[in-house]
């Protein structure tokens, strides 16, 4: 399986993923010519809160030694604001509308999902 077939597999259970768990998807691979963010989703229901999660999917065909919170350091951290900043322009929210970062790791079949891994400091 090529590197892009397992990334498309990933963000495919990434997002089966996260409709199961009451997440609406409203953005699949937003790219801007620095960066692109793999999923954006926000829970559904009428007492959810109205934060919009960006999320990162990182696969692995293997589940040994998959540490996906260390993929994701400061530079791609960084980059994650600036794509957040310019998506919620583009689609005419505020810059501080309530929002945040996960990732969902994805390894063989098994999904984790870490909620907000990028700090604001």
């Amino acid at each position: 399986m090529s590197t892009k077939e397992l990334g498309q597999k990933g963000e495919d259970l990434a997002c089966e993923y996260l409709v199961n768990n009451g997440y609406k998807i409203i953005g699949r691979n937003y790219r801007i010519n620095f960066g692109e963010i793999d999923i954006i989703a926000k829970k559904r229901g009428l007492f959810a809160d109205k934060t919009i999660h960006f999320i990162e999917v990182k696969t692995s065909e293997k589940e040994s030694d998959f540490y996906p919170e260390e993929r994701v350091g400061y530079k791609k951290q960084n980059k994650y604001k600036r794509l957040i900043e310019v998506w919620l322009g583009k689609n005419k929210f505020p810059q501080n509308y309530p929002c945040q970062v996960d990732i969902i790791a994805v390894s063989g079949d098994k999904v984790d999902f870490f909620e907000n891994v990028v700090s604001d400091n």
